[in-house]
């Protein structure tokens, strides 16, 4: 795993979103179903971001007030893609805590064997709704092993 991350490190450097990443100067809108939602982000991540879904997807649903607008994160994004291919997005968790907050955590599987992305989205809930709370995304190899659960990777052999 770690040759594979090592590969592509320079591709995806940290990204990090906070809450206000993609809003917008209008109130937010909650995203609904949070099933549904997360089918629209997987199957934009698949589609290798055709058509600006990004925004389409994220633009308008976070819970806090404006940040950098979704055209400036959405190429960010597609920069550190170029070139790039998921092909398979995998779940790790699905976790609501107090009933407040939902965080899912997922590895981005890329092709030709390019290593992988970690990817998490945590939603909260405000009043009865859920918007989007932040997301992170980054193909560092200590990113992916805090998404996998990992510990840190033993000293090399001969390192005292």
């Amino acid at each position: 795993m770690k040759v594979l991350l090592k590969h592509g490190l320079s591709v995806l450097a940290s990204l990090i979103f906070s809450a206000a990443a993609l809003a917008e100067d209008a109130p937010p809108v909650p995203v609904g179903d949070k099933d549904a939602f997360e089918t629209r982000y997987v199957n934009c991540i698949l589609s290798g971001l055709q058509n600006n879904c990004f925004i389409t997807v994220f633009a308008g649903h976070f819970f806090s007030s404006p940040g950098e607008g979704a055209k400036q994160i959405y190429d960010s994004i597609k920069a550190k893609m170029k070139g790039l291919r998921v092909r398979n997005v995998h779940t790790l968790e699905k976790k609501v805590k107090a009933d407040l907050v939902d965080v899912r955590t997922y590895l981005l599987e890329l092709d030709r064997d390019q290593g992988f992305i970690g990817f998490y989205v945590v939603f909260r809930r405000g009043g009865n709704d859920w918007y989007i709370y932040e997301f992170a995304m980054d193909q560092s190899e200590d990113f992916v092993r805090a998404i996998l659960g990992l510990p840190a990777p033993p000293p090399p052999v001969g390192t005292p």
